[in-house]
């Protein structure tokens, strides 16, 4: 007997059939159905803001797929892009930057740290790529490389930031919420009594 072929899963209730088999939600807008059916994935199609100064720019969906376009270009593959693009999403935005920055900074990190260190920053770095190469070229390669490794310092030890800055937030809100407990009850902390 021959082999059934394979079976392809079936689009979820309430979805139409999107690129490479994923599935575009019927509620999604038809600026998010455009990106997702340009090659965006759906997971950074949904995170991209269409504000421009609290109006939609219009074609900025075409925009976003330049830069994704573009952006591909700078990584090995397409999966350390998606990689890269998790990490900084400011990359495909217009209103931040332009196919020109991202092809002129990558040449410009090329030209002077040679390929292999560039690649390596821009793993540390992907949002070096909004930087304009003429503010780029005014700085030094330390300095450059010295904020790629503080931006992966930073990306590393996230758990530990948020949570120090939870720890923080609770003796925040504890804090008020002593004192509003101490005025409440007619108490204050420096109430000592009778002397």
């Amino acid at each position: 007997a021959a082999a059934a072929a394979p079976r392809l899963a079936a689009p979820r209730a309430g979805s139409r059939p999107g690129p490479r088999g994923s599935a575009i939600a019927d509620g999604a807008d038809p600026a998010r159905a455009k990106l997702i059916k340009g090659g965006l994935p759906q997971k950074f199609a949904e995170r991209v803001s269409f504000q421009t100064g609290g109006a939609k720019k219009a074609g900025q969906e075409e925009e976003i797929l330049i830069l994704w376009r573009e952006f591909k270009k700078c990584y090995p593959n397409e999966k350390v892009a998606l990689e890269m693009l998790s990490k900084n999403t400011a990359v495909i935005l217009p209103t931040l930057n332009s196919p020109r920055k991202i092809k002129g900074t990558y040449a410009l990190l090329n030209k002077r740290l040679g390929k292999k260190a560039a690649a390596d920053l821009l793993l540390k770095n992907p949002g070096v790529l909004v930087c304009s190469p003429e503010g780029l070229e005014k700085q030094s390669d330390d300095d450059i490389l010295k904020a790629a490794d503080l931006v992966e310092s930073l990306e590393k030890n996230k758990p530990l930031i948020n949570g120090a800055l939870f720890v923080v937030l609770l003796g925040v809100v504890a804090a008020f919420g002593y004192r509003i407990a101490t005025v409440a009850s007619g108490e204050t902390a420096l109430d000592l009594g009778p002397l």
